[in-house]
């Protein structure tokens, strides 16, 4: 067993696990569709935080050539699909009530902890990237510039339901565009 190997399997079971507290959540959205109030930009955070794992868990092979692993780097590596599973864990209610779910609501009640969970998973990706991978700070202006916004909505706190719905919107066309971009590093070779 390499070391890639050995590392890989935790980390996939991280991912796995919140997958599986998507695929709940959306499953939850289903059982009790009639009495769910929707909120789209919700449902567009929703697919967001899916592809999310499915791109790490991706990407991750890009790691496999890494012939010696420390436990620094291991935990450093590993603290991003924690990331991602407390960021799936807060987007859907822990009970799902059968008299009515109102997303809207619950989206405004959560989003300023699930900002903060967004801002250390794209500093945590950042420091990543410059430390890890070694490409420099002046390299990493998409992030630099999501992680501004994010900062300053979380900051200023808009209740405007078009501002969350825009940002809903960019981070989707972001998340399409680059992975569009990055379709040739998208391949397993």
């Amino acid at each position: 067993m390499s070391p890639f190997e050995y590392v890989i399997v935790l980390i996939s079971i991280i991912l796995g696990l919140g997958i599986t507290v998507v695929l709940t959540g959306v499953a939850g959205l289903i059982r009790y569709w009639k009495s769910v109030s929707v909120y789209y930009p919700y449902l567009i955070w929703v697919a967001l935080v899916f592809t999310m794992h499915i791109h790490e868990w991706w990407i991750m092979y890009e790691w496999r050539t890494m012939e010696s692993w420390n436990i620094l780097t291991f935990l450093f590596i590993i603290l991003y699909p924690i990331l991602l599973f407390i960021l799936a864990n807060l987007l859907f209610p822990k009970r799902w009530r059968k008299k009515g779910v109102n997303l809207r609501n619950f989206y405004f009640r959560m989003y300023p902890k699930f900002f903060v969970s967004a801002l250390v998973l794209i500093a945590t990706a950042i420091a990543s990237d410059v430390v890890i991978s070694g490409r420099p700070f002046n390299e990493q202006s998409v992030k630099l510039v999501l992680f501004g916004i994010i900062l300053t909505l979380y900051l200023i706190k808009p209740k405007h339901t078009w501002v969350h719905a825009a940002l809903a919107i960019f981070l989707l066309l972001l998340m399409i565009g680059s992975l569009a971009v990055l379709s040739d590093e998208l391949v397993i070779r």
